[in-house]
């Protein structure tokens, strides 16, 4: 398994559709959230992109792809959101500028004062 497949998983997590959540207004509160989730997101896809790439075999990278995964959701769970939550919050980032022009905002300003 490449390291492809631990971003294929992030994109997985990021863009997943969530019709619960597709219509919902989303409040600058979740998007702070939704960009901090992201960020530990980001961090744990080039953690985990090597070991992916140095795994033995493929029951071995799954295993890493697996963990990866897990400390995902985790993070997003962190955050303060559900998965559902930042699925639905990434499907409507691929459909609406105006929301995805704020978040990159939110994300910008903080990659600022590090």
């Amino acid at each position: 398994m490449k390291p492809t497949a631990i971003y294929s998983a992030a994109l997985a997590l990021a863009l997943a559709v969530s019709s619960a959540f597709a219509e919902t207004a989303v409040s600058d509160a979740q998007l702070q959230k939704f960009a901090e989730a992201y960020r530990s997101i980001v961090t744990l896809s080039k953690e985990y992109a090597p070991k992916l790439k140095s795994a033995a075999d493929a029951a071995a990278a799954e295993a890493i792809n697996v963990e990866a995964q897990s400390k995902m959701v985790a993070a997003v769970q962190s955050a303060g959101l559900s998965k559902d939550e930042y699925q639905g919050i990434a499907t409507q980032l691929r459909n609406d500028p105006a929301l995805l022009q704020r978040v990159n905002d939110i994300l910008q300003k903080a990659a600022g004062q590090q």
